[in-house]
């Protein structure tokens, strides 16, 4: 499992943020000029919400 995980989106990170998962810094995105790039500490439970916020896009 990678050791961080990076959001583009600022209501996901609201999101996680709320929910006590870790922030550890936000930095401007190299891939999106312009944008921020929320990176927060991977874990299980991490990777648990991103894969619900997927599924429930998909629907």
């Amino acid at each position: 499992m990678e050791k961080y995980k990076c959001i583009l989106s600022l209501r996901v990170a609201k999101e996680l943020i709320a929910e006590d998962h870790e922030l550890i810094d936000i930095q401007p995105s190299h891939r999106r000029p312009g944008k921020l790039v929320f990176v927060f500490r991977n874990s299980e439970g991490l990777e648990n919400k991103l894969t619900a916020y997927q599924l429930q896009g998909s629907k």
